[in-house]
């Protein structure tokens, strides 16, 4: 229970971050992902199931927030947290090249379903120059800022398994 709420606090915090700091900031036409940085990081460290449901609140904000076709940055997101629950057996303490790739690819997968949707559905081919303008820019900053995020969501997550841990060996607390 504990988890679920830290998840949830961090989530918001991280959407307000995303809205109002980071959108704010002074790089191309873009903002960094932070919620799919979220999103990956929380599906690599615990699995698939927190990933999935990681992804849904997150993308769940962000329809929201934007106001556009609502459920389809959540089922993106889910998408996006689903998978990276697969390399959770995977998971080594010190490396965060997993994390980078991981959210490499689903910053990737996000932005193409975001065009395959919205531009190439209304007859805009123009495939290259929403790649090198939208797509690159956005998984380069999102992957920059996973060198940032993805420690203290390491140190969190290891704080949360630590009080778990502590107690479910307790006679008295259980969960």
């Amino acid at each position: 229970m504990r988890r679920k709420a830290v998840v949830l606090l961090i989530t918001g915090i991280f959407l307000l971050l995303q809205t109002t700091v980071l959108s704010r900031l002074p790089f191309a036409a873009v903002t960094p992902d932070i919620m799919m940085v979220l999103t990956v990081s929380m599906g690599f460290m615990q699995g698939k199931k927190e990933g999935l449901m990681t992804g849904f609140v997150s993308g769940l904000f962000i329809d929201l927030i934007s106001g556009s076709f609502f459920g389809g940055h959540a089922f993106l997101y889910m998408m996006a947290g689903y998978f990276s629950g697969f390399f959770c057996q995977i998971y080594f303490d010190n490396s965060v090249r997993l994390p980078l790739m991981l959210t490499g690819a689903g910053e990737t997968f996000l932005n193409l379903a975001i065009y395959l949707s919205t531009f190439l559905l209304r007859g805009k081919l123009a495939f290259g120059k929403y790649l090198e303008i939208i797509i690159l820019p956005s998984v380069v900053f999102t992957v920059l800022s996973t060198l940032v995020v993805y420690p203290v969501l390491y140190k969190i997550n290891h704080l949360l398994v630590e009080r778990q841990k502590e107690a479910s060996s307790s006679l008295w607390i259980r969960e």
